[in-house]
């Protein structure tokens, strides 16, 4: 009886398997590697996307607000340098210190403008010391609860005289009377009440200012650029951009033309800083920044466009206003890619070169100034008046 001899059992041999494991991992290696790129690749399009969009944001709300600044006012009111109640009475490069975050730099920048569908008529009484009363002409009301410490301008038909004052308490809504004690400085246009303020035949009009301050705080351990809305300390705010590394304003100020017959050769409001010759005030190492005093009176809307006036240090005469905005991301940069912020008008990086994402955006506003064409108090001219031309903008 012939017999066959037994068949092996089938698999693999050992290089077989150790042939197939090598292949394996190759591929496995190859689909991870791709997908952690991937994933590096979604991060770090989140993260920058994020930053910019934060930048944008800023800017957007930046360039449509400051564009109002100095509506419906005397420019010399528009803006406040004061410092008074300022951390560290410092409007220029400000550096805090926001724990888990980082380090950050802000200018401040606060301004005022007239409510363009605010609009009454009454008398103020400036008779003694502050607060003055005001009293609506009837049968107007204010329309609307304003809380203490609201801005209010009394303008006098034609609008060479004004006062600009703050509520002395709440107002509701049904209320034709109120109480005002000053807004601004002694020595500012405007600081008291004149005129024809209680003057029965010339009644004043009366309209509701909006004063705003944007600069960046620090909530929730988070940066952010923050409106207030008005001056005061406690004054509510609202976000709008956050992780903002630096806030930088500029002021770019009136400059003599080249065929000048009073200033052609007129030293820059900024010449004291070195570089000089720019005239933009806000954007040099050296602390210089538009002011108002004594010694550098603003111009009026009858001072020639060709006077010494019109080209110093006074906000009345800022022309334009530059802003920038460096957002830095929350998380850094999983590609571990290393990069630093550059220089922002006068502030210098506040971080060494690392791993987070950064945007930086810059951009310059124009705003209304003495050498506007429209005058926004309603009434162009005294009543009865014709050639009152006083109030016209530009001279």
């Amino acid at each position: 009886m012939r017999t066959h001899p037994r068949k092996a059992p089938g698999g693999f041999t050992l290089i077989e398997l150790l042939v197939g494991i090598t292949v394996s991992s190759v591929v496995l290696l190859a689909v991870a590697g791709t997908i952690i790129a991937v994933n590096d690749i979604f991060q770090s399009n989140t993260i920058s996307k994020t930053a910019v969009e934060g930048s944008r944001v800023g800017m957007d709300y930046l360039s449509h607000t400051l564009r109002y600044a100095g509506y419906g006012l005397d420019p010399a009111i528009a803006f406040d340098f004061n410092t008074t109640d300022l951390p560290d009475e410092r409007k220029d490069n400000y550096t805090l210190e926001v724990e888990g975050w980082g380090t950050v730099v802000t200018d401040d920048l606060a301004f005022r403008y007239r409510d363009p569908q605010f609009l009454r008529r009454g008398q103020l009484a400036p008779a003694g010391p502050p607060p003055y009363q005001l009293d609506l002409e009837a049968p107007a009301t204010f329309g609307q609860p304003l809380r203490r410490g609201q801005a209010m301008l009394v303008a006098c038909p034609g609008g060479q005289d004004y006062f600009l004052g703050r509520l002395d308490a709440d107002v509701a809504a049904d209320a034709s009377t109120a109480s005002l004690v000053p807004a601004l400085a002694a020595g500012l246009p405007g600081d008291v009440p004149k005129g024809c303020m209680a003057d029965a035949g010339r009644i004043p009009f009366v309209m509701l200012v909006h004063e705003k301050r944007l600069r960046v705080e620090a909530h929730g351990g988070r940066p952010y650029l923050v409106v207030k809305h008005g001056w005061a300390s406690d004054a509510d705010f609202d976000p709008i951009a956050s992780d903002v590394e630096s806030f930088q304003v500029a002021y770019q100020m009136n400059r003599p033309p080249a065929n000048s017959a009073c200033c052609a050769g007129h030293v820059a409001v900024d010449a004291a800083v070195g570089s000089g010759m720019a005239w933009v005030l806000g954007d040099e190492d050296a602390v210089v920044l538009p002011k108002y005093d004594a010694d550098v009176p603003a111009p009026t809307y009858s001072t020639p466009y060709d006077d010494p006036l019109r080209y110093n240090q006074n906000p009345a005469n800022i022309r334009s206003v530059g802003v920038g905005l460096t957002v830095r991301s929350v998380r850094q940069l999983p590609s571990g890619t290393r990069s630093q912020a550059r220089k922002l008008f006068n502030a210098e990086p506040v971080a060494d070169e690392d791993t987070f994402f950064r945007t930086t955006v810059e951009t310059s506003v124009r705003i209304p100034n003495m050498t506007s064409r429209a005058f926004f108090i309603p009434e162009l001219r005294s009543p009865g008046v014709a050639g009152d031309i006083k109030n016209v903008w530009g001279g």
